[in-house]
């Protein structure tokens, strides 16, 4: 990982804030002309004292870069940015991280867990891998399906995977009953496909297990946010 000092540093203000989900929050910041970013890819905020990485929502060409973050209790950063006014300024380098479309060579499927789905978003934005990819989405509750309707509307197909129990099925289109990895191993036709994986580091090294003994001929690209 690069160190702050070593990358081109940027000054943007918050110019919006505001909640997609139960603890989830969208950021919306001033994009500085210099910025210039792939889709996938993330900027560390250097804050006082701690940096936090996060992956842009937005289109490389939008007035505004936005991100998406999950509030934590007691977090040093979920407690800043609760507390930011509008108009505040944020010191950002970047970009950084190489979780880009790597190209149709296979049928993609991209596979996240909540807030994880942020670089699908910015794909689906910027019609990358769009035409070719199944998202997989795992969350425990259908309130946290955020981006639903981007990703309904753009990618070729999408499946919310909920892991707990809830009522009024129909609400929620194509849901499967279960995680990721259930839907991955009783699911997914065999075949070769590229895998982009990005969420917590347990869902990896399961998913990572899973492509090994069930689809060893893959490609696999992952991002983790531990």
């Amino acid at each position: 990982m690069a160190r702050v000092s070593d990358t081109p540093r940027f000054t943007a203000s918050l110019v919006d804030r505001h909640w997609l989900a139960p603890g989830i929050l969208e950021l919306r910041l001033t994009r500085p002309v210099e910025i210039d970013f792939i889709p996938g890819q993330f900027m560390r905020f250097a804050m006082d004292g701690y940096e936090r990485d996060y992956t842009m929502v937005s289109t490389p060409d939008a007035e505004t870069i936005d991100f998406c973050v999950a509030v934590v209790d007691g977090g040093r950063f979920s407690r800043d940015i609760l507390r930011a006014d509008i108009g505040k300024r944020f010191q950002l380098t970047g970009p950084h991280g190489h979780f880009v479309f790597q190209g149709p060579a296979n049928p993609a499927v991209f596979v996240a867990t909540g807030t994880g789905v942020a670089p699908f978003v910015a794909f689906c934005r910027s019609g990358v891998g769009v035409d070719a990819g199944l998202l997989l989405h795992g969350v425990d509750t259908p309130d946290r399906l955020i981006y639903r309707e981007i990703f309904q509307s753009t990618l070729r197909d999408y499946i919310p995977c909920i892991s707990r129990p809830f009522e009024n099925r129909d609400s929620v289109e194509r849901a499967y009953s279960g995680r990721v990895t259930g839907y991955l191993k009783q699911q997914l036709t065999p075949g070769t496909y590229d895998f982009y994986l990005c969420g917590r580091g347990t869902m990896i090294r399961d998913v990572t297990e899973l492509i090994d003994d069930h689809f060893s001929d893959s490609r696999l690209f992952i991002e983790s946010y531990d």
